[in-house]
């Protein structure tokens, strides 16, 4: 990849930063700064770790099908892979700390506050279970009649509310967000202080894997993107624009995009700032599909803390997660390119980094 960006940007910088928990693993990135800086575009890959292999077959195809088409004068690039190296490594969403980062983006500690989502606590024994997992002979049908009782009783809004959102309460449970912001958060806001001043407009794109419908990538915007999902229908050319919301996709609490938006707003506001994720959905949006992506994240995290009690119930976990999150049908993978590639003509056309 250096290579290919250096015929264009002689002084581009590949640089990486090792985990102090496992230093074999690095976060690194590559900045490409232009002679006379007008727009940077930042792609970044593998914030929940096991989704950075959609990310690195996402990343290659915009070096190789859109990275020759820019204009290497005026735009710069900060191209990062993988944000979350140890998640990737070791097959899990989070860091070694547990920390699910698009739930880290909190600028102020008191952001970190363990009383928040509620109905995360009252849910904790179907969600977060701390027993060893059972076959899938008795786990699958034990993981059934528990959605069954927590819908009864709560409803799906406050089901899907509660495991998704973020919660900051329990170490060892899923969607943890942390006490305070993780390094690979405070690296990415460093890097970003670092190369955002000289331009005066920033398109950050950020890849992700398993929501949504199974052949159909979802562009997902914040809710403090200020133009409608309708409007930037229209204005990307994409068909499927959703506002991370509990109406289009899902809310969430230390959102990554959303605290880029705030920290662009507080510190360069007179950047042009537009931040959007690719999703490229795996399992689908039916109500089983929807009930086995769930149980894919229960059961591999029951696994990690909990232990398994057979290597048939271990490695079940595992096949499960995988396909939530990298699958493996052939068919997906040229529908997901195709859709990354229908995107990234849209967004580069709209924020004017290839001609309109």
């Amino acid at each position: 990849m250096l290579r290919q960006v250096l015929r264009a940007w002689p002084g581009a910088l590949l640089a990486s930063q090792p985990l102090s928990a496992e230093p074999e693993l690095t976060i690194d990135w590559l900045y490409a700064e232009p002679a006379a800086p007008a727009r940077l575009l930042v792609l970044t890959t593998g914030l929940h770790g096991i989704e950075g292999f959609v990310g690195a077959v996402i990343l290659r195809l915009f070096v190789e099908e859109f990275l020759p088409r820019l204009e290497a004068a005026s735009t710069g690039l900060l191209l990062i892979h993988a944000l979350n190296p140890w998640g990737m490594h070791h097959g899990r969403k989070v860091n070694a700390h547990n920390v699910d980062l698009n739930r880290n983006f909190l600028l102020t500690p008191q952001a970190f506050d363990p009383t928040f989502n509620p109905e995360y606590a009252r849910l904790k024994r179907f969600l977060g279970p701390e027993r060893p997992l059972g076959p899938p002979a008795l786990a699958a049908p034990r993981f059934a009649l528990g959605m069954i009782d927590a819908l009864r009783r709560n409803g799906p809004a406050v089901v899907k509310r509660a495991s998704l959102l973020g919660q900051f309460r329990d170490p060892r449970g899923m969607y943890f967000g942390g006490t305070g912001m993780e390094g690979e958060a405070g690296l990415l806001l460093r890097l970003l202080r670092e190369a955002v001043p000289p331009y005066a407009a920033v398109t950050l794109l950020d890849m992700h894997s398993g929501y949504g419908p199974r052949f159909q990538m979802s562009l997902v915007h914040s809710t403090c993107e200020r133009r409608s999902a309708q409007a930037l229908r229209q204005t990307l050319g994409y068909p499927r624009v959703l506002k991370a919301d509990a109406q289009d996709f899902f809310a969430m609490r230390g959102d990554m995009v959303d605290g880029l938006y705030a920290l662009a707003e507080s510190t360069w506001p007179q950047v042009r700032f537009y931040a959007t994720a690719f999703e490229f959905g795996t399992f689908g949006e039916s109500t089983l599909s929807l009930a086995r992506s769930l149980r894919a994240m229960v059961i591999e995290n029951q696994a990690y803390h909990s232990g398994a009690r057979s290597d048939s119930a271990r490695n079940w976990a595992r096949r499960e997660f995988s396909a939530l999150y990298r699958p493996d049908d052939p068919r997906w993978w040229d529908k997901a390119t195709a859709d990354a590639r229908l995107a990234f003509e849209g967004i580069l056309r709209a924020e004017r980094f290839l001609p309109v």
